[in-house]
């Protein structure tokens, strides 16, 4: 069944994607959205055997200097191309050279040009060696609808201009015909609304007043949650981002979608998204991203109009703040509210390291380590349990989730400035909200902190609240998971979802169902990581560790906190053993995911997930 809804998705993905503007969000958008269709990606490797590399153009974190494939392009260069033009084609490709990140003004540049049936159509000089801002991709689009309906020849070519050391090496890469269209954007009403997706990283449930906790940090949310349908039992597909935030963008599980450990790269070309789906409806799409593994270079900015990223911030060693976040956005929306939108905000509080404003920074107390003090817990994370790092005291451990609380509250603060926006503007009674997580943390409830390293509640159980226009006040007690996020959306949009996918439209059924989330990262006795599986009912939950033959089963109507494993003495392991072995068997290949990013191994080093 789900090789079928695969294959389907793959077929049903045509290479459509929306144009994307500049990435400043204060640009005032134009009436029409321009759609374009790939209908022929040009040959990566000619004839003659060329070569291809990952080149990039700056030692940065910004999508528009980081790693891509391309064709190497070293002077003198030429290679030709016969295509046949479409109605409103456009060739569309980049170009870059990587340097040694170096002035030197004796450096010979490179010219990039572009022929098509021998007439110069595009010509850039790049030389990041005397000029630093040279030292990016630049996407670049040549016009053929003059040719419509007949073949041409391209002809690529770089020349060295000047007499000194070339500047670098160049190259051409996302190599493409498009065909493109122009639709009318959407406005919004209250049966036709708005949708603003907030993703909370790292947000556990049981830490929202809405979900229980006493004093509540998050007295916006728990005020939306009130108006709205707040769903008790979530669970994340996995237990780090990048699976995460993929299963809840495509709808399918993690070894489905393909993002599933450290090499994972980038999302698949070949997978629609709800924001290209909101998108080739006419619904304008904007994103907001903290989170380096939610980024353009990761292709998480498919089908997002307008998307911004943040990298970290290596002078306070911290991630954007949600002020920060937030800002874009609202710069955005001061211009475009008059457009339908879907808009995708991740923030990263309450993610370690937990560091609040002072404000909201309690003072630490006399007896806790100085890291902790910071609310830095990076270095002690495959260390617990160690002979010289005992587990965190249980002042320290308070304190930790102080911090935590204080980032909600943050974060919270935030929230309520974006909701005072939209009522400002008139579109608080057009605008659906859905708040979630990716996933949760751990306080060592079972021995570890952070996250991604198990499958226990504390850090899969994310919360969820949806509020809007004709949503009527109500506490849904079935279970959900994430791959429902992308059918739910595509519902509050009006728009239908790909046939076949895993998940359910959480306004359509409301019966309980078994749920699975697996982490290929899970944390062994020698801190080696450990692929991990989970089904969970409503009353029970088996988690596998196949390198081990280890399964653990837990009562969670008598054991919510998963203390007592229940494997062995009760009846219920043998169903869901069966449940979990089905489940398992139908798993397709993943597809090939997108260009992979070799710099990944830095990011997932600056979250904390590899040291």
């Amino acid at each position: 069944m789900r090789t079928a809804v695969v294959v389907a998705l793959v077929a049903a993905a045509a290479a459509a994607t929306i144009w994307r503007a500049p990435w400043r969000d204060d640009v005032t958008l134009p009436d029409a959205l321009r759609i374009e269709d790939v209908v022929q990606e040009l040959a990566t490797t000619p004839a003659d055997g060329r070569a291809l590399a990952w080149l990039k153009p700056a030692n940065n974190f910004h999508a528009d200097a980081g790693y891509r494939r391309a064709l190497v392009a070293s002077p003198p260069f030429e290679v030709r191309y016969r295509i046949a033009v479409p109605e409103h084609g456009a060739l569309r490709f980049a170009v870059g050279v990587e340097g040694p990140g170096k002035r030197d003004k004796q450096a010979a540049g490179i010219r990039f040009s572009a022929n098509v049936d021998g007439r110069r159509a595009f010509s850039r000089v790049v030389n990041p060696a005397a000029d630093r801002s040279d030292r990016r991709w630049f996407d670049e689009r040549i016009d053929l609808d003059a040719a419509a309906g007949r073949e041409v020849e391209i002809v690529l070519v770089t020349e060295k201009i000047g007499g000194g050391t070339l500047a670098g090496t160049p190259g051409w890469s996302d190599l493409r015909v498009v065909r493109e269209r122009r639709i009318a954007r959407q406005t919004a009403t209250p049966t036709a609304p708005n949708l603003l997706f907030v993703l909370v990283d790292t947000l556990r449930a049981d830490r929202l007043g809405c979900y229980g906790a006493v004093p509540s940090p998050s007295p916006t949310l728990d005020r939306v949650a009130a108006g709205g349908i707040l769903f008790e039992h979530v669970t994340a597909q996995a237990s780090w981002t990048m699976p995460a935030v993929a299963s809840i963008m495509t709808g399918l599980y993690p070894r489905d979608h393909g993002l599933e450990g450290w090499d994972a790269g980038a999302l698949s070309n070949v997978l629609p998204t709800f924001a290209e789906r909101a998108a080739a409806a006419g619904v304008t799409t904007v994103g907001v991203s903290a989170n380096p593994l939610v980024s353009r270079r990761t292709n998480f900015a498919r089908g997002f109009e307008t998307f911004t990223d943040f990298p970290r911030d290596e002078k306070r060693n911290d991630w954007a703040t949600a002020a920060e976040v937030s800002r874009p956005f609202l710069r955005w929306l001061e211009r475009n509210h008059r457009h339908r939108f879907l808009a995708y905000l991740q923030f990263m509080e309450p993610h370690d390291p937990y560091t609040p404003p002072d404000g909201l920074r309690p003072p630490p107390p006399p007896d806790v380590r100085a890291q902790i003090a910071a609310g830095r817990v990076d270095g002690l994370v495959r260390k617990l349990g160690g002979p010289d790092k005992p587990p965190l005291t249980a002042t320290e451990l308070a304190y930790l989730r102080a911090l935590y609380d204080g980032e909600i509250k943050s974060w919270d603060t935030a929230l309520g400035e974006i909701l005072a926006a939209l009522a400002r503007l008139g579109l608080a009674d057009t605008t659906v909200i859905v708040v979630t997580a990716d996933h949760g943390e751990e306080f060592q409830e079972h021995g570890r902190l952070k996250h991604g390293s198990h499958l226990y509640d504390e850090t899969i159980h994310v919360p969820l609240v949806i509020a809007g226009p004709s949503l009527a006040p109500a506490r849904r007690t079935d279970q959900a998971q994430e791959i429902d996020l992308f059918p739910t959306v595509m519902q509050l949009l009006g728009l239908p979802s790909p046939a076949g996918l895993p998940g359910r439209d959480l306004f359509e059924a409301t019966g309980g169902r078994p749920v699975f989330s697996e982490t290929h990262h899970g944390m062994g006795a020698d801190g080696g990581d450990l692929h991990l599986l989970s089904v969970r009912t409503a009353g029970w939950k088996l988690i596998h560790t196949p390198a081990l033959g280890r399964f653990e089963l837990y009562d969670l109507a008598r054991d919510p906190g998963e203390h007592d494993d229940r494997f062995g003495a009760a009846p219920e392991a043998a169903e869901l053993q069966a449940l979990l072995a089905r489940w398992e068997a139908a798993a397709p290949p993943p597809p090939a995911t997108a260009t992979p990013d070799p710099a990944l191994m830095e990011k997932l080093r600056a979250l904390g997930y590899v040291q």
